[in-house]
Protein backbone atom coordinates (compact mmCIF):
# COMPACT_ATOMS: atom_id res chain seq x y z
CA UNK A 1 0.00 0.00 0.00
CA UNK A 2 1.36 3.06 -1.01
CA UNK A 3 1.66 6.10 1.47
CA UNK A 4 -0.14 9.38 -0.04
CA UNK A 5 1.28 12.78 1.07
CA UNK A 6 -1.54 14.40 3.73
CA UNK A 7 -3.08 17.83 2.23
CA UNK A 8 -1.89 20.43 4.66
CA UNK A 9 -3.74 22.14 7.19
CA UNK A 10 -3.70 25.01 9.03
CA UNK A 11 -3.11 25.86 12.70
CA UNK A 12 -4.05 28.98 13.86
CA UNK A 13 -3.14 30.66 17.17
CA UNK A 14 -0.53 32.72 18.87
CA UNK A 15 2.97 32.49 18.28
CA UNK A 16 4.86 31.49 21.75
CA UNK A 17 8.59 32.14 20.27
CA UNK A 18 9.98 31.60 16.70
CA UNK A 19 13.38 31.22 15.61
CA UNK A 20 15.20 30.71 12.11
CA UNK A 21 14.15 27.21 12.41
CA UNK A 22 10.99 26.38 14.62
CA UNK A 23 7.71 28.05 15.34
CA UNK A 24 5.91 27.81 18.95
CA UNK A 25 2.28 28.27 18.04
CA UNK A 26 -0.35 28.38 20.92
CA UNK A 27 -4.06 27.20 19.71
CA UNK A 28 -7.01 26.59 21.14
CA UNK A 29 -6.11 22.66 21.61
CA UNK A 30 -2.70 23.33 23.12
CA UNK A 31 0.87 24.30 22.47
CA UNK A 32 2.20 22.94 18.83
CA UNK A 33 5.53 23.03 17.91
CA UNK A 34 5.98 23.46 13.71
CA UNK A 35 9.60 23.17 11.95
CA UNK A 36 10.25 25.96 9.73
CA UNK A 37 11.41 25.38 5.92
CA UNK A 38 13.66 27.62 4.13
CA UNK A 39 12.49 29.86 2.66
CA UNK A 40 10.00 30.66 5.53
CA UNK A 41 7.27 33.10 3.67
CA UNK A 42 5.12 35.14 6.04
CA UNK A 43 2.28 37.21 4.32
CA UNK A 44 0.52 40.17 5.82
CA UNK A 45 -2.57 42.18 5.27
CA UNK A 46 -2.60 45.64 3.45
CA UNK A 47 -5.34 47.96 2.77
CA UNK A 48 -6.84 47.43 -0.64
CA UNK A 49 -10.20 48.63 -2.64
CA UNK A 50 -12.73 47.13 -4.52
CA UNK A 51 -11.27 48.07 -8.12
CA UNK A 52 -8.90 45.10 -7.23
CA UNK A 53 -11.78 42.75 -7.23
CA UNK A 54 -11.75 41.65 -10.47
CA UNK A 55 -11.91 39.11 -12.79
CA UNK A 56 -10.18 35.64 -12.18
CA UNK A 57 -8.35 37.47 -8.85
CA UNK A 58 -8.29 34.87 -6.06
CA UNK A 59 -10.71 36.16 -3.40
CA UNK A 60 -11.56 35.35 0.28
CA UNK A 61 -15.12 36.86 0.97
CA UNK A 62 -16.62 36.94 5.10
CA UNK A 63 -19.65 37.14 4.68
CA UNK A 64 -23.44 37.78 6.59
CA UNK A 65 -25.93 34.96 5.62
CA UNK A 66 -29.23 36.46 4.48
CA UNK A 67 -32.92 35.73 4.35
CA UNK A 68 -32.88 34.41 0.63
CA UNK A 69 -30.11 32.11 1.16
CA UNK A 70 -27.36 34.63 -0.34
CA UNK A 71 -24.60 36.06 1.54
CA UNK A 72 -23.56 39.84 2.57
CA UNK A 73 -19.93 40.87 2.28
CA UNK A 74 -18.09 41.88 5.35
CA UNK A 75 -15.08 42.14 3.94
CA UNK A 76 -12.83 40.86 1.42
CA UNK A 77 -9.04 39.39 0.96
CA UNK A 78 -7.51 38.79 -2.06
CA UNK A 79 -5.00 36.39 -2.37
CA UNK A 80 -1.55 36.10 -4.06
CA UNK A 81 -1.37 33.77 -7.83
CA UNK A 82 0.74 31.57 -5.00
CA UNK A 83 -2.16 30.55 -2.39
CA UNK A 84 -4.41 29.98 -5.41
CA UNK A 85 -6.59 27.12 -4.46
CA UNK A 86 -5.74 27.31 -0.62
CA UNK A 87 -8.76 25.46 1.21
CA UNK A 88 -10.96 24.86 -1.69
CA UNK A 89 -14.69 23.99 -0.64
CA UNK A 90 -17.10 25.04 2.01
CA UNK A 91 -16.53 24.58 5.94
CA UNK A 92 -17.90 25.82 9.25
CA UNK A 93 -14.97 27.87 11.05
CA UNK A 94 -14.94 28.51 15.06
CA UNK A 95 -17.90 30.42 16.33
CA UNK A 96 -17.39 33.72 17.38
CA UNK A 97 -18.27 34.71 21.32
CA UNK A 98 -21.93 35.83 19.78
CA UNK A 99 -22.37 32.16 19.23
CA UNK A 100 -22.69 32.30 15.67
CA UNK A 101 -20.92 30.25 13.50
CA UNK A 102 -18.84 31.18 10.60
CA UNK A 103 -18.38 29.35 7.32
CA UNK A 104 -15.63 29.48 4.87
CA UNK A 105 -15.99 28.78 1.28
CA UNK A 106 -12.90 29.06 -1.20
CA UNK A 107 -13.72 29.05 -4.34
CA UNK A 108 -13.82 30.77 -8.06
CA UNK A 109 -16.19 33.68 -7.98
CA UNK A 110 -17.93 33.19 -11.53
CA UNK A 111 -21.07 34.55 -12.64
CA UNK A 112 -23.49 37.70 -10.70
CA UNK A 113 -27.06 38.19 -9.50
CA UNK A 114 -28.75 41.32 -7.61
CA UNK A 115 -29.98 39.76 -3.84
CA UNK A 116 -30.79 41.67 -1.15
CA UNK A 117 -31.71 40.84 2.70
CA UNK A 118 -30.79 41.53 6.68
CA UNK A 119 -27.90 40.09 8.71
CA UNK A 120 -27.31 36.67 10.31
CA UNK A 121 -24.76 34.17 10.62
CA UNK A 122 -21.33 34.97 9.06
CA UNK A 123 -19.46 32.88 6.35
CA UNK A 124 -15.75 32.88 4.80
CA UNK A 125 -15.97 32.76 0.60
CA UNK A 126 -12.38 32.24 -1.48
CA UNK A 127 -12.78 32.16 -5.12
CA UNK A 128 -10.97 33.79 -8.55
CA UNK A 129 -13.48 36.90 -9.55
CA UNK A 130 -14.31 35.74 -12.91
CA UNK A 131 -17.63 38.08 -13.39
CA UNK A 132 -19.35 41.05 -11.84
CA UNK A 133 -22.19 42.83 -11.86
CA UNK A 134 -23.01 45.88 -9.74
CA UNK A 135 -23.31 44.46 -5.94
CA UNK A 136 -22.73 41.23 -6.21
CA UNK A 137 -20.62 37.69 -7.33
CA UNK A 138 -21.17 34.00 -6.64
CA UNK A 139 -18.52 31.77 -5.90
CA UNK A 140 -17.94 28.37 -7.45
CA UNK A 141 -16.01 25.64 -5.69
CA UNK A 142 -15.91 21.89 -5.99
CA UNK A 143 -19.63 20.55 -5.10
CA UNK A 144 -21.70 23.85 -5.05
CA UNK A 145 -21.26 27.76 -5.23
CA UNK A 146 -22.65 30.84 -3.13
CA UNK A 147 -24.27 34.41 -3.59
CA UNK A 148 -22.27 37.03 -2.42
CA UNK A 149 -23.90 40.73 -2.35
CA UNK A 150 -20.88 43.09 -1.73
CA UNK A 151 -22.20 46.55 -0.13
CA UNK A 152 -20.14 49.03 -1.55
CA UNK A 153 -18.21 50.30 2.00
CA UNK A 154 -17.00 46.73 2.21
CA UNK A 155 -13.32 46.44 3.73
CA UNK A 156 -10.64 45.04 1.07
CA UNK A 157 -7.01 43.72 2.57
CA UNK A 158 -4.79 41.69 0.37
CA UNK A 159 -1.98 39.58 1.32
CA UNK A 160 0.96 40.37 0.33
CA UNK A 161 4.78 38.78 1.17
CA UNK A 162 6.23 40.60 4.13
CA UNK A 163 10.08 40.31 5.04
CA UNK A 164 8.41 40.89 8.76
CA UNK A 165 10.00 38.60 11.83
CA UNK A 166 7.70 36.46 13.53
CA UNK A 167 7.47 37.41 17.15
CA UNK A 168 5.76 36.20 20.62
CA UNK A 169 2.58 37.73 20.83
CA UNK A 170 1.75 37.21 16.96
CA UNK A 171 -1.65 35.82 15.46
CA UNK A 172 -1.05 33.75 12.59
CA UNK A 173 -2.64 30.64 10.24
CA UNK A 174 0.16 28.25 9.79
CA UNK A 175 0.02 26.34 6.48
CA UNK A 176 1.34 23.40 7.67
CA UNK A 177 1.86 19.31 7.06
CA UNK A 178 1.96 16.32 9.54
CA UNK A 179 4.04 13.74 9.25
CA UNK A 180 3.42 10.37 10.09
CA UNK A 181 4.76 11.00 12.89
CA UNK A 182 3.19 13.47 14.38
CA UNK A 183 5.17 16.38 13.78
CA UNK A 184 4.29 19.67 11.78
CA UNK A 185 6.53 21.41 9.03
CA UNK A 186 5.98 24.35 7.37
CA UNK A 187 7.31 27.13 4.76
CA UNK A 188 4.12 29.60 4.47
CA UNK A 189 1.87 31.66 7.29
CA UNK A 190 -0.63 34.09 6.95
CA UNK A 191 -0.71 37.00 9.66
CA UNK A 192 -4.23 37.32 11.16
CA UNK A 193 -3.52 40.24 12.82
CA UNK A 194 -6.65 43.12 12.26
Amino acid sequence: MATSVAAPITLRGTVVSASASELVLKSDSGVVTVKLGQPFQLYARVPSDLSHVKQSVFIGVTTVKQPDGSERATEIHIFPEELRGLGEGSRMMTPSTSGAGNRMTNGSVSASRMTNGTASPSRMSNGSVSSTNGSTLVVQYSGGSQTVTVPPTTPVTELKLTSKQLAAGDRVAVLAKKAPDGSFTADRALSTAK
